[in-house]
């Protein structure tokens, strides 16, 4: 089987989340399958953080996007000779001559006004609707990250139950509890960093809500703050959010550091006392899971697709109570055994969520949808 797989999401100097599980997923899928060909198809220029004898990279420049998508992207799986297309975003060609599957992560933009990161995109979304319905149409199958994912696409999208595959996601292999002790002094050191912070990582879009958390870290007492500085991993940076840090009482007790390398970021977790993720929507929460994996206490928004994933392994709050943030921030900080419990748990749950599993599972659904085009033809 030679799948077809849209590589766009690595761009240099972009580190995101469903880039990490996209390299995740073909860093496993190639070892799985070294008898499948996996044709890696970019612009001229994203990264290309996967290879292998399985692995073929074609390039095209993306002089206009709509036109990659729809004519240039279907012409290059039919000379690569693909059997299916994966793309791993709501973005696919609507006239591929080979059956397609995506994922839809979440849902954020049509979930709630407030949650879109310009006025203009209010005016965007009605033709991008239009364009998701078509993308449901179109693919074979459509992977969710979430019961709560797949939740929202049936009452926001309209899909057929029958076409959606919840596959939650998994965090790289590279993300565990214990690391070189030495190295990983280094990258605190890189970062300006002392051991025992506050820990955000993620966008700086509205839904993240990071004011939020900012907020609530200021009703914090003062000794603890000054032990424990905020540090912000993430990007890209926000206007909106730098005026309110800097307009902040607690402004010399934050650390934006900016986006982190992928290699830095298991060190940045390990050095954290515990990691703090207010987001008011989620489609998985793939931070959360990272921060569990390394062994850090988490707190996070009663959201329902981080409750889905944290299970008991994490401490909730709702998203739009700073003061409640700041008793759960202050209470774990002061408590050393809530601390390790919590750290137990998320690693004993973080199991759950393997590369191995998701990239089977992944795997598994390209084979169906092949077989079912070899059983109609």
């Amino acid at each position: 089987m030679t799948i077809g797989i849209d590589i766009r999401e690595w761009q240099p100097g972009r580190r995101t989340g469903i880039g990490r599980f996209l390299e995740g997923f073909l860093r496993a899928g190639t070892f799985s399958r070294p008898k499948d060909q996996f044709l890696l198809i970019g612009d001229t220029t994203c990264e290309v953080r996967v290879q292998g004898q399985n692995v073929k990279v074609v390039r095209i420049p993306e002089r206009w996007t709509v036109w990659w998508d729809q004519v240039t992207l279907p012409y290059a799986l039919k000379r690569g000779g693909a059997d299916v297309f994966y793309s791993p975003y709501i973005k696919v060609p609507l006239f591929a001559g080979v059956p397609v599957v995506s994922t839809i992560h979440d849902l954020s933009f049509f979930v709630e006004d407030r949650f879109n990161d310009r006025p203009i995109d209010l005016w965007l979304n009605p033709p991008f609707h239009l364009f998701c319905l078509l993308v449901l149409r179109r693919a074979a199958a459509v992977l969710v990250d979430s019961h709560t994912s797949a939740r929202d696409v049936h009452r926001l999208l309209g899909a057929h139950r029958d076409k959606l595959r919840v596959i939650p996601l998994a965090s790289s292999p590279a993300f565990c509890p214990h690391g070189d002790p030495m190295a990983d002094v280094g990258v605190w050191t890189r970062y300006g960093l002392k051991k025992d912070y506050v820990l955000y990582v993620g966008g700086f879009k509205p839904h993240k809500n990071v004011p939020g958390l900012v907020r609530a870290f200021a009703g914090l007492p003062k000794v603890l703050r000054a032990g424990h500085p905020l540090v912000l991993v993430g990007g890209p940076p926000s206007t909106h959010l730098e005026e309110f840090i800097k307009n902040s009482e607690v402004r010399d007790d934050i650390k934006a550091v900016g986006v982190a390398a992928d290699d830095d970021l298991p060190a940045l977790y390990r050095g954290a006392e515990l990691f703090a993720f207010p987001s008011h929507y989620e489609g998985f929460g793939l931070p959360v899971l990272e921060a569990m994996v390394c062994g850090t206490p988490v707190v996070c928004s009663n959201t329902p697709a981080l409750l889905e994933l944290a299970g008991d392994a994490a401490i909730f709050c709702d998203p739009d109570d700073p003061e409640a943030w700041a008793v759960a921030l202050r209470e774990l900080l002061e408590d050393p055994v809530r601390r390790q419990m919590l750290a137990s748990r998320g690693t004993k749950r973080a199991v759950e969520y393997s590369s191995e599993r998701m990239t089977d599972a992944i795997l598994a659904v390209l084979d169906e949808v092949v077989r079912g085009r070899k059983g109609a033809g």
